[in-house]
Parts: structure tokens; sequence; C-alpha cells
């Protein structure tokens, strides 16, 4: 495994109850982040009291931002330039993590690699039990499946390092200098849809591929009805044109700069 610091990035909007299971998760990491960034997309809620609970034994901070429709990009770049260390998990604030999931992402982790993790998706029943009556995490219970059992698949992760396909915003890591290459999260994506797939895709045109991190870096998905997709042929469009002109091109819009 390699033994660099990591600043975990986690993604909320007005969901302290799963943001709460998500930072018991982390406690019970047997490798702890050396950094928790919180990015608030403009929670109304007791967010702040939630991390308040976690920093004596968490090293927790949070960026907020007002809540002007869907903005994961912005609200992540923010976090970003909050980030100290040279590695950056992102998870969204519904997912649960297996104890050694920061450990196993690291094992992956190398420069000009993006390691692109996955999620396995709980019932409408098993997530209302764990927000609801339990609300606490029991590991040997939750993570007992399959799915998130580490198997050493050596260069067979690295069979389709072009799947911008295969990485999803809610778990995926990357080198700091690899985000700093590509500024970033275009920020011009407002509403649900494509952000991650526009950064993915220019990571790629800066020559940083995907390595395949399942049956390594897998983590339980709580489940909710979907946010709101209006906007989602408008950002799909924008994305499509970005596929079909990417020699030149650049984030229309960002906040986040080398530090």
């Amino acid at each position: 495994m390699n033994h660099f610091k990591v600043s975990l990035l986690i993604t909320t909007f007005n969901w302290p109850e799963a943001l709460d299971l998500v930072l018991q998760s982390v406690i019970k990491q047997t490798y702890l982040p050396s950094q928790i960034v919180i990015a608030d997309d403009g929670s109304q809620t007791d967010t702040d009291s939630v991390v308040s609970r976690y920093k004596e034994d968490l090293p927790i901070e949070i960026t907020w931002q007002p809540d002007r429709d869907f903005r994961a990009a912005r609200a992540r770049n923010l976090a970003l330039l909050r980030t100290k260390h040279d590695y950056v998990i992102f998870i969204d604030g519904d997912c649960l993590l297996p104890p050694n999931f920061v450990r196993n992402h690291l094992a992956l982790a190398k420069p000009g690699k993006i390691v692109s993790g996955n999620r396995s998706l709980l019932s409408r029943h098993e997530s209302n039990l764990l927000l609801h009556k339990e609300r606490r995490i029991d590991t040997n219970r939750l993570f007992s499946s399959y799915k998130f059992r580490a198997m050493p698949f050596g260069p067979l992760r690295d069979m389709d390092p072009f799947s911008w396909q295969s990485v999803r915003s809610c778990n995926f890591g990357a080198h700091t200098t690899d985000i700093i290459k590509i500024e970033g999260f275009d920020e011009s994506y407002i509403g649900w849809g494509r952000e991650d797939s526009d950064f993915v895709a220019r990571m790629l045109k800066a020559g940083i591929t995907v390595r395949n991190g399942r049956f390594a870096t897998c983590v339980a998905h709580l489940h909710h009805t979907e946010r709101s997709r209006d906007q989602f042929s408008v950002n799909d469009d924008k994305f499509k044109q970005l596929l079909h002109g990417m020699t030149n091109y650049r984030p229309t819009k960002t906040v986040f700069k080398e530090k």
C-alpha cells in the first residue's frame, strides 16, 4: 500500500442522517484519511452539527455555498481548494465505506491514474433500517457481500484505461497533481448529470487513465429518491460537444486554482 497522506472529499446536501452514517464508517477505517472535507452544496439543515460531533475524532472541516440549484461541480472545487495532501478520494454523502476502503484505494493509487470505485445499491428497506431504526453501522453485516471483497486482479485493472463511463463521482480517487493539471471540475454544469463525465474525459485528454477498482473499493449506497434531471439534456449536449472537440478544451468556468 502507498503510505502517502490522503484527503477524503465528501459531497452532501440536506441529508445529515446519511452523512452521520458515512462518518461512522470513516471512523472505522483501518487506514484513516489525514483530512476530511465536507463539500456542502447549500444545505439548510443541521449538517454543521453532525460535522461538529466528529471533530474530536476526525480531522474534518466543511465548505458551503448557497443553494442555487444542483452545483456539485462548484461544491467539489471549493472543497478541493482546502485539500492539503497528495491524493484525493471523492465520495458522496450517502455512500458507506467498508473498513478497508481507504487502504484499498491507496493500494491502487498511482500518478497518472484515476481509481474508479463502484457501489452496491442498498434497498429501501435496508436504508430505512440504517437511517431510522439502527442509526449505526454493523460492518460485519453490511459489508458481508462478495462485492466488498478485495481481489488481486493485477494488470487486469488497467485493461480498459479509457473508459470514462466506468467512473462515478460518488467513488473515485486521483492524485492532486493530476486534478490541478485539468483545473478541477467545470462549474458551468448546473443541474444533475455529466459534470463527472466531463472531469474524467479531460483527465483522459491530459494522459491520465482509468484503473478499475472493483472488488477492492466498493461502497454501500443508501437508497433515495432521484434528484431532478431537468437539466440532463442540456448537460449531455455540452458533454457531447466536449467529446467532439477535445483538442483545445478547457473548463469554461472554475474557481479551482493551483495552490
